[in-house]
């Protein structure tokens, strides 16, 4: 896939519809604020409210950003030795209370000492978007963080329960804008930055997936990248 810069017209279609969804939260904090600012004994019931636009205008923000920064020409990863079990724990560190908060089940499945060659802040980037998608789309059971060795390859697995996918939406599911439920919010940006993320760590990415059982995510690689 030939990375593309955000002016073109291929990307003009998911840029507006990115600018739409943004819009609706903070269109939503405007009148909450207006609300409060003529009744300010209304706060207690929309706090909850601004509180959660403003995180979702700030994850379509961030995921926006991630897209168009992959996008230009100038970006190469910063490759060094990432060391695995750090990774896991710092990635654990922000989504487990997430997943507990949902009250999903949360494990990590690690492989002992292992080190990696790679971009360590596009790599946590690219496996928080797919745990922050495994915790959105999970209503019940749990979320599973997993490391395998793979004939020499290094894969890491974000495990759900979800709803699962149905094999004609496993490649769509990839693409900006595109949301295949109701279930969560956001521009359906996440994924389309772990497609364009990896391919700059050059990575592959796998995906697992029956409806009604859940999905598994990865990430796999190559021997050149996988230390010991």
């Amino acid at each position: 896939m030939t990375a593309r810069s955000p002016g073109t017209p291929d990307d003009a279609r998911p840029l507006a519809g990115v600018v739409h969804d943004l819009r609706q939260p903070l269109d939503a904090l405007a009148i909450y604020a207006e609300l409060l600012a003529q009744d300010p004994t209304q706060a207690v019931e929309l706090a909850p409210r601004m509180v959660r636009a403003t995180a979702l205008a700030q994850s379509l923000a961030r995921s926006l950003q991630d897209l168009v920064t992959l996008r230009g020409p100038a970006t190469q990863p910063v490759r060094a030795v990432v060391d695995v079990p750090t990774l896991l724990s710092e990635l654990a560190a922000v989504y487990e209370p997430l997943a507990r908060h949902k009250g999903l089940q949360w494990r990590v499945r690690g492989i002992g000492a292992a080190t990696l060659v790679s971009d360590a802040a596009w790599l946590r980037r690219v496996l928080g978007n797919l745990l922050a998608n495994a915790v959105r789309y999970t209503a019940h059971g749990g979320v599973l963080l997993a490391v395998r060795r793979r004939a020499g390859r290094i894969a890491f697995e974000v495990w759900d329960t979800g709803p699962g996918l149905v094999p004609a939406d496993q490649q769509r599911v990839f693409e900006p804008l595109v949301r295949l439920t109701a279930a969560g919010e956001g521009a359906g940006l996440g994924l389309a930055v772990v497609r364009e993320g990896a391919q700059r760590l050059g990575c592959e990415v796998t995906l697992r997936s029956r409806p009604g059982r859940g999905s598994v995510f990865g990430l796999v690689f190559s021997t050149s990248s996988a230390g010991r």
